[in-house]
């Protein structure tokens, strides 16, 4: 038994214009053609898939029968998948990227990155992203191995040599544990205090092989997953440095309290987006990063200098004062 035909892209326009405008005559209007050029691009559609797509018996107008909806669904697939690609042959005469490739420190706040992908997807539909998320020293790594194009970093985690820097705001750095956690009970902190429980660290590599800012502790736990730390956190396994942004909905619900330490000094994670300088980004990459420095322009960082005032506390406690950079 012979198959249907494969039917052409014209046909199946006619076909969603048809369904769309309920009529041949409204859809030849719509397409500047005649009345009898639709109808003929019809019977031949249906001739060619041997399947009747309109019921013209039953009413004035024509109806689509059951099957005749269901082939309307798939042609509107087609138009979108073809729409889509003549979106990207546009984009690639105007200099458009296929692609653009990402690296971003898992220090960067979710939202602000949601917000970026957000409206660069607006701005460049026909682009697509491939993000990856790394921490630490990933984020050079998979910049100079090519798997991604533009990374967002920190320089203290990375040399900078052969890349080209932009500057963004960065994220504030707090201490934080879980509200039934000894440092947290405490309404001030001695010094030395915090050494001997668990501070939980952002790590990539082993110890030997690792820089360590803010640690404090004699017993690390060393995690190279934000995400893996952060559930930790809540379940009071231990204290850590963690960027504001993604804690300040665990403080303001009590699943997490902030932490004065005098041993522990906190400070604003500076980062920046870099790329090869050989290789620089295209249009829609070089928006990407502009729009980016704009968004970290916009995005506030809650003052967190400001004394903690808990329940029972008699005097105010000691500032957090802004010096080396830690986790």
């Amino acid at each position: 038994m012979q198959g249907p035909a494969i039917p052409s892209i014209d046909q199946l326009l006619v076909l969603l214009v048809v369904a769309e405008a309920g009529s041949f005559s409204a859809a030849a209007k719509r397409l500047g053609r005649a009345t009898s050029a639709i109808s003929y691009a019809i019977d031949t559609l249906e001739a060619q898939l041997g399947l009747s797509l309109f019921d013209r018996g039953t009413t004035r107008k024509p109806t689509l029968t059951q099957q005749g909806e269901a082939i309307v669904s798939e042609a509107k697939a087609v138009a979108h998948s073809v729409e889509t690609l003549r979106a990207r042959v546009r984009g690639f005469l105007d200099g458009l990227e296929p692609e653009v490739s990402l690296v971003v420190d898992s220090m960067l706040p979710g939202d602000r990155l949601t917000a970026l992908l957000r409206e660069f997807h607006g701005q460049f539909p026909s682009v697509p992203v491939r993000l990856l998320v790394q921490t630490l020293g990933g984020v050079e790594r998979v910049i100079r191995n090519g798997h991604a194009r533009i990374g967002v970093g920190s320089q203290l985690h990375m040399d900078m040599s052969g890349f080209q820097r932009i500057d963004i705001k960065g994220v504030r750095v707090i201490a934080v544990a879980a509200p039934h956690h000894p440092l947290a009970r405490t309404s001030e902190v001695a010094p030395l205090q915090a050494r001997d429980f668990v501070q939980l660290v952002l790590a990539e590599r082993p110890a030997a092989e690792s820089r360590d800012f803010g640690v404090v502790s004699l017993n690390t736990w060393r995690i190279g997953d934000q995400a893996a730390r952060h559930k930790l956190l809540l379940a009071g396994l231990g204290w850590g440095g963690m960027p504001e942004p993604v804690v300040r909905a665990d403080i303001e619900s009590g699943r997490l309290v902030r932490l004065n330490l005098p041993d522990w000094r906190g400070a604003e994670h500076i980062m920046q987006a870099i790329h090869k300088t050989d290789t620089p980004p295209g249009p829609a990459g070089r928006w990407l990063i502009e729009r980016l420095v704009t968004l970290s322009d916009e995005a506030p960082i809650q003052d967190m200098t400001k004394p903690i005032k808990r329940k029972g506390q008699r005097r105010p406690q000691r500032r957090v004062s802004a010096g080396k950079r830690s986790r």
